[in-house]
């Protein structure tokens, strides 16, 4: 009976606990710029589904999620292909993360692909 609700109790704890720490939310310009002028740190991931270094920073980004060391860090994407308005104020290529903290930019990388491209730009702005 011991054994049975210790597997109940395991089961509930994996199935309760978050996929990720932090969310990647969709990009919307106003609730960016209120993110941004909070001072908080925000990164911005301007993303295509079809581009390669997309996929590996969007993997890079999922596990750095799952480690939480970023939980303090607001999180948006950039559809490259359906926010071309957003796109063009970023002035970036796709493939980019930009961070933000105290209100300004810290940090930009376009088309790194390795983990340790990723956190240096994070870094920026812890």
């Amino acid at each position: 009976m011991r054994l049975l609700a210790h597997i109940v109790l395991a089961a509930t704890l994996a199935f309760s606990a978050p996929a990720l720490a932090f969310e990647i939310k969709p990009y919307d310009a106003a609730q960016v710029q209120t993110a941004i002028a909070s001072g908080k740190p925000v990164v911005v991931h301007v993303f295509a589904p079809w581009c390669l270094q997309c996929r590996a920073q969007e993997n890079i980004l999922k596990r750095l999620s799952a480690a939480g060391t970023y939980d303090n860090m607001a999180f948006f994407r950039v559809n490259y292909d359906q926010q071309k308005d957003a796109v063009k104020a970023l002035d970036v290529p796709r493939s980019t993360l930009i961070a933000f903290k105290g209100g300004k930019e810290t940090g930009r990388m376009s088309w790194g692909v390795s983990e340790d491209s990723v956190v240096k730009v994070l870094a920026t702005a812890e």
